[in-house]
């Protein structure tokens, strides 16, 4: 399956932050928007996923896809997380048939045990980043799709939480938006300004 962004333009209050974007995301490979703040990298995400509409162009699927929609392992640059819940109920709640036991196991690549259960609030930036992670991989997805995925993360925690998504992301397409390039040598670059 291929998903094409053709033209894609997209204005907030008269400020035009995308123009005529034109990108072709296949099955397999990674993708990563470029760029800094306010150029137009979530706004990409969120019209690729169907979240936004652009002003002008169109989102098109192309290939063999069984289901009307598709959904997608995202993580926002915002974060979706209930800070008064512990790191083990936000992951299980993701997926109603989920364990709070598989959840702990998943969070355990990256938490120590005694975190697992502090209201996510307590928890760093960073840790709660993890969460986020490891939350958006707990469902099934036919894309994945990465806002600022590794803020605050030190080169080690990067390069192994990279390695947990590469290894999860099988054949699905990988999307990130980051404002280097730092570490995407692994993907696409796509340069929004």
């Amino acid at each position: 399956m291929t998903i094409i962004l053709d033209d894609i333009t997209k204005s907030y209050n008269g400020k035009k932050v995308l123009d005529n974007l034109k990108v072709e995301i296949e099955d397999g490979r990674c993708y990563a928007f470029v760029g800094d703040e306010g150029s137009g990298k979530t706004t990409a995400l969120k019209i690729f996923m169907g979240l936004e509409n652009p002003d002008e162009g169109s989102v098109a699927r192309m290939g063999d896809y069984k289901y009307p929609t598709l959904h997608s392992a995202y993580v926002s640059q915002d974060g979706q997380l209930n800070l008064k819940k512990s790191a083990t109920w936000n992951v299980k709640k993701a997926h109603r048939w989920a364990s709070k036991g598989r959840a702990a196991e998943e969070l355990s690549r990256f938490l120590p045990e005694d975190r697992l259960e502090l209201p996510v609030g307590e928890l760093t930036s960073v840790e709660r980043r993890l969460v986020e992670l490891t939350r958006a991989f707990f469902v099934p997805a036919d894309f994945i799709v990465l806002d600022e995925p590794f803020e605050g993360m030190d080169e080690e925690l990067r390069a192994k939480c990279l390695d947990y998504i590469m290894q999860i992301k099988g054949n699905r397409p990988l999307l990130i938006a980051q404002r280097t390039e730092d570490g995407l040598d692994f993907a696409k670059k796509i340069r929004l300004s």
